[in-house]
């Protein structure tokens, strides 16, 4: 189960930032080549389509990183536990974490309600995307995590995934 939701979260949010990042790329090429051709200076709706593309692009790398282990930890006390007391410690973290998400999810949802009446100048585009994608990318989180969280209870917490060198810059 934890492979098949692992598969699913990693195979969206690569297809998120594929298509998110040409799309930015794309964009903000066009415009600055725009802005040396064009009388007008640019395109006008290249300053709003990056605004509502960028949060889909890092919400997605967000998800990824839980899945590779990319983000700061620290495990000191960890270190220093048995296995059976780093399994607990893990779950009781990974249960954290979901929760966390849940409530930043649920209030991402309300405020892309309230802002959902305000629109883009240019495009018309509701305010409301950016905190749909933050949302959705709280969902991809909570799966993850929980895949991380099967895993430890049923392998242990050697199941914890451990970031490639070259991805942590150290």
């Amino acid at each position: 189960m934890a492979n098949v939701l692992d598969r699913a979260v990693g195979f969206t949010c690569r297809a998120v930032i594929l298509l998110t990042g040409i799309a930015l790329l794309a964009i903000l090429t066009a415009n600055v080549v725009a802005r040396y051709v064009l009388e007008s200076g640019g395109f006008r709706f290249a300053q709003e389509l990056p605004e509502r593309l960028f949060p889909w692009f890092i919400m997605a790398g967000v998800a990824l990183a839980v899945q590779k282990g990319g983000h700061m930890a620290v495990e000191s006390v960890l270190s220093r536990l048995n296995r059976q007391g780093a399994r607990i410690l893990l779950l009781v973290g990974h249960a954290i974490i979901i929760a966390s998400y849940a409530v930043l999810g649920w209030e991402a949802m309300g405020v892309a309600d309230i802002v959902s009446i305000e629109k883009s100048p240019v495009l018309g585009l509701s305010s409301s995307y950016s905190y749909y994608a933050l949302a959705l990318g709280c969902i991809a989180v909570i799966l993850t995590t929980f895949a991380l969280a099967l895993r430890v209870a049923v392998i242990g917490p050697e199941a914890m995934p451990t970031p490639d060198p070259e991805e942590t810059g150290i």
